[in-house]
């Protein structure tokens, strides 16, 4: 299933891509950069598709998956002992200020 993520590609594609550890020291460093280069309409788009997303899926696996291959997001919130869900949940906050 295809999910309704051009916003959320747009600003995780674009700052936590496969590269992202070269870039940034850390994922609050590439969010914060996200967020203060990013105009505000898209951080509420995305945060919109990433709240979405969260009221459909409860497998920590297919949000990795969604993640990766819809939104082009390389970050793997359980190598800081996260999940997905709980990381989303606080991006989605962050975006949306």
């Amino acid at each position: 299933m295809t999910h309704s993520l051009t916003s959320t590609e747009q600003v995780l594609g674009g700052y936590l891509h496969q590269d992202w550890p070269g870039e940034f020291s850390t994922v609050d460093a590439a969010v914060a950069a996200m967020i203060n280069a990013e105009p505000r309409s898209l951080r509420e788009a995305a945060a919109s598709e990433i709240d979405a997303l969260l009221a459909r899926e409860t497998d920590e696996a297919r949000l990795r998956t969604i993640l990766t291959d819809e939104a082009g997001c390389y970050y793997n919130p359980a190598s800081e002992g996260s999940s997905y869900r709980d990381w989303l949940s606080g991006l989605v906050v962050r975006l949306a200020r």
